[in-house]
């Protein structure tokens, strides 16, 4: 059974085309998973890989991700795709939002709309956590990104690591 990812719930994204880097793919996720490990985030953060596909009733396009979870922040995801797009490696990650149906729920009964209230962290220390959590994850993809550029005798330093959304990532 496939993991539904529906655009609403994307706060932040970044995507990559890695040039000359199809059929990599398997090893650009493995990196990523050792760096995951090695960063001994808190929070028993877990990943797996699964299918996922687009919300709609419609949506035939599915493609294997690297989902990312902790418990420290149980509505929070981040999906890591990569596939060979042509001779090239397509590169992307997401980070979600995705309470479930009671936290939602309430969170419109409260707000008149917005589903993601009960889901924001209500402590600043609390969003650092989260932020770290985030740039962690983050900084994981990137760094195995650039070492498989570098592989392919190619400028690590064009590797960009800015994102676009509402959840910054440094």
């Amino acid at each position: 059974m496939a993991v539904t990812l529906k655009d609403e719930t994307i706060l932040n994204q970044w995507t990559m085309l890695v040039m000359s880097g199809a059929g990599r793919m398997d090893e650009l996720y493995a990196a990523i998973e050792s760096k995951l490990e090695a960063s001994d985030i808190p929070g028993k953060c877990t990943w797996e890989r699964a299918e996922v596909q687009t919300g709609g009733m419609l949506s035939r396009i599915r493609r294997e991700f690297l989902i990312v979870r902790t418990n420290d922040f149980e509505d929070y995801r981040t999906y890591i795709g990569i596939r060979d797009y042509g001779a090239h490696l397509s590169c992307c990650r997401f980070i979600t939002v995705e309470p479930g149906f009671f936290k939602r729920e309430l969170s419109k009964a409260i707000t008149g709309g917005e589903d993601r209230l009960l889901s924001t962290p209500r402590n600043i220390m609390v969003e650092q956590d989260l932020a770290a959590w985030a740039g962690v994850v983050h900084r994981c993809v990137i760094d195995a990104v650039r070492e498989l550029v570098a592989e392919l005798g190619q400028d690590p330093g064009g590797v960009r690591s800015t994102t676009r959304g509402l959840l910054e990532v440094w």
